[in-house]
């Protein structure tokens, strides 16, 4: 049995930044063990750890020498190998030499009807440790990350400088150098308490050594501290943290080794300014915790700063001062911001640029309007409802050029609300422009109302429209312009909504703001097809089938929510025990079409449209076309009011009918006329179907 002994690399850096640690440590095991996978060393469990100052792997029970192996290649042809009087070629010969091999050490194998010499030889495995410099050394040289640093002489790019390698197998210091760096067996404490080096004995010791020195390495017990320590001031105090600073839990962990939670208060006048205000200068700039009362859920003018040093009181009036400027800002801004009526910023939008071949803001907002306008048409919107969303349109983007959101951009949309409603504009109108901006993420909220719904499906096709007619599409896993999630949205929107309208005929109204004549019909097909390709993506997310997807998304331009509830009631009917009854029927109709109709010297595709009663003259021809009469008005009528469970229950019932069809009527009777007529019959029961499904791309279980 191979020996096992286990391995610890800790790589020391200057702070990383907190948003990048997840992916570092990330990156560094799975390159770090792949590689290891690659030298045929066998290893246990693997645990990470990571501060800003570190990231680190210990991999236990690393086996201390390399799997045996076969190491297998192949050489020339047997036939160039040797010559007509059987000596070995130079080829051959040239293999051997090349590999240190003699004749003993190859087989010969056929490959595509040709024989080769191949080289095959046991590889007995090496010592783990000679190994491991190689790994580390391309494990600090593949990693990505989004920014690299160079910063000394000999150019080595990485995220942050390194400042120490801690590099053991077992006991042994494995020895492993770059950017002036060597490996040791010594790491580093908390920063503020221990400057001294650390000396590690094995890797077992790591962990609790770096505990007596202020450090905890594993960043699921730090969270847990950081979790813990919130908790216990919250419910000594009747406080809560709010759900949008949940994050703050990982963004917390990620900022400190030795985390250290304080209470603190701001002045309680700053409670006048919109709370978003308060948050997001919480949140977003300090990573302080805001925090509700319990009981009802309002801000209160305390909050929670975690802390990378002791408890200490002296620095809590420095957390509050900072916060108190801040907010004094803030509130300078609100107030000025206030001092105009708040359409007075449109004109300012021409000096903001959208994209520097698409115009400025003013032009964005422009088409947003013509858009609003036509689509307002498109949903039968009344002249009230519509002058709503018109003056939402207008006003949408005005606070972009305020001060507060100039300093706060995460605020834009929140601070239009309560400059609309400051300047005394409809309340439905400034919710509105909050809400277009709804979803911003997966699992975000919806617009409420039609102002937000219909101005934030206009933003998001401007912006696709935009960018697909300066050719800066989406191209592979590059999408700056985020034009993915744009189509997410308006889809999200769309079902939400329940709101049946053509997005075809949208794009084509409007894409002449885009592009000229002789190129619309290009940008159409484009923004089409990017369309249909995300919300295939889009249902496929949802839990859909690809089959269902294919089976349901004809025309979904024409009505995506349709062509969702299409597939949704699809999707719900295939649980049932008699689909399979409705798939085996329709699929022998379609099958039949398919294998016949479009053979030009049996049947052209126009005789299948061709179909006499009268010349039914099998007893079970008779008796489909009689069944599918009788139904026939309520298909169409539930087809009509769009009650597709009804449409597909009426389907399963042709099966009886269908399958004494084929059982006793031969449907490429000699007699063309008869031929002619069962594929008619066939081809209007199935076209009666067809808007809802295309049956023949449904998958059988």
């Amino acid at each position: 049995m191979r020996r096992k002994t286990d391995l610890l690399i800790e790589i020391g850096l200057e702070e990383l930044p907190h948003s990048f640690i997840e992916d570092a440590v990330r990156g560094f095991r799975d390159r770090f063990t792949g590689l290891l996978s690659g030298q045929k060393v066998q290893f246990g469990r693997v645990r990470e750890f990571s501060t800003p100052r570190r990231i680190a792997l210990h991999i236990q029970e690393v086996s201390e020498r390399q799997d045996d192996y076969f190491e297998e290649k192949r050489g020339p042809s047997v036939e160039a190998s040797y010559l007509p009087n059987g000596f070995p070629s130079k080829a051959i010969e040239g293999f051997l030499k090349a590999h240190n091999i003699t004749v003993d050490d190859i087989v010969t194998k056929t490959l595509d009807n040709k024989e080769y010499v191949f080289l095959l030889r046991e590889i007995k495995g090496k010592a783990t440790f000679g190994l491991l410099p190689e790994v580390l050394d391309q494990t600090l040289k593949s990693i990505s990350f989004p920014k690299n640093m160079r910063w000394e002489r000999s150019g080595f790019q990485f995220i942050r400088p390194i400042r120490w390698i801690l590099y053991l197998f077992g006991n042994k210091l494995v020895p492993y150098s770059i950017a002036d760096i060597s490996s040791s067996n010594f790491t580093y404490g908390h920063r503020s308490y221990h400057q001294d080096p650390i000396v590690i004995s094995k890797a077992g010791e790591y962990e609790e050594k770096l505990g007596a020195y202020c450090v905890i390495p594993d960043r699921e017990r730090r969270k847990m501290e950081v979790e813990e320590q919130v908790d216990s001031i919250c419910n000594q105090q009747g406080l809560q943290v709010p759900e949008i600073a949940r994050a703050l839990y990982d963004n917390n962990t990620d900022l400190t080794e030795f985390p250290h939670a304080v209470l603190c208060e701001y002045d309680s006048s700053f409670l006048e300014l919109p709370i978003e205000v308060l948050t997001s200068e919480m949140i977003e700039h300090q990573y302080y915790f805001p925090l509700i009362k319990a009981d009802s859920g309002a801000l209160s003018p305390f909050f929670i700063v975690i802390s990378n040093i002791k408890k200490n009181e002296k620095s809590i009036p420095g957390y509050q001062k900072v916060l108190h400027a801040r907010l004094d800002d803030g509130r300078f801004f609100y107030n000025e911001d206030k001092k105009r009526d708040f359409a007075t910023y449109g004109e300012k939008l021409r000096t903001v640029t959208f994209h520097e071949e698409l115009g400025s803001m003013h032009q964005k907002v422009e088409h947003i309007s013509t858009i609003c306008d036509i689509l307002s048409d498109q949903l039968g919107l009344g002249s009230k409802e519509k002058e709503s969303v018109l003056m939402t349109a207008r006003l949408c983007k005005n606070d972009l050029v305020t001060l507060m959101v100039g300093e706060f951009p995460a605020l834009q949309g929140i601070m239009g609300y309560y400059y609309a409603q400051e300047s005394g504009y409809p309340e439905e109108v400034a919710l509105g422009i909050k809400e277009h901006y709804y979803p911003r993420f997966a699992g975000d909220i919806l617009p409420s109302h039609i102002e937000g719904t219909i101005v934030g499906i206009a933003d998001r096709l401007d912006t696709i429209l935009g960018i697909f007619s300066i050719g800066a599409k989406p191209s592979g896993s590059k999408d700056p312009f985020a034009l993915r999630r744009k189509v997410f949205g308006v889809v999200r929107i769309l079902i939400a909504q329940e709101l049946n309208f053509s997005m075809r005929g949208l794009i084509e109204e409007v894409s002449g703001l885009y592009t000229n004549s002789s190129k619309k019909s290009a940008l159409m097909d484009d923004v089409h097809g990017f369309f249909i390709e995300r919300i295939r993506s889009i249902f496929s997310d949802m839990g859909f089938a690809y089959d269902e997807i294919n089976a349901s998304l004809e025309g979904v331009m024409d009505d995506i929510y349709e062509a969702y509830r299409r597939l949704d009631a699809l999707h719900r009917y295939r649980s049932r025990r008699d689909f399979e009854d409705l798939l085996t029927s329709f699929k022998r109709m379609s099958n039949i079409l398919k294998d016949y109709i479009l053979q030009d010297n049996i049947l052209k595709d126009e005789e299948a449209s061709s179909f006499s009663e009268d010349l039914l003259t099998e007893h079970e021809e008779k008796e489909l076309y009689r069944y599918f009469m009788s139904v026939k008005a309520r298909i169409v009528e539930n087809i009509r009011t769009k009650d597709y469970d009804n449409v597909y229950s009426i389907l399963s019932t042709f099966k009886p009918y269908v399958d004494g069809f084929f059982d006793n009527v031969l449907v490429m009777d000699e007699d063309l006329k008869l031929r002619a007529n069962r594929i008619g019959l066939l081809n209007i029961i199935i076209n009666v179907f067809s808007d809802i499904i295309d049956i023949s791309k449904i998958v059988s279980d």
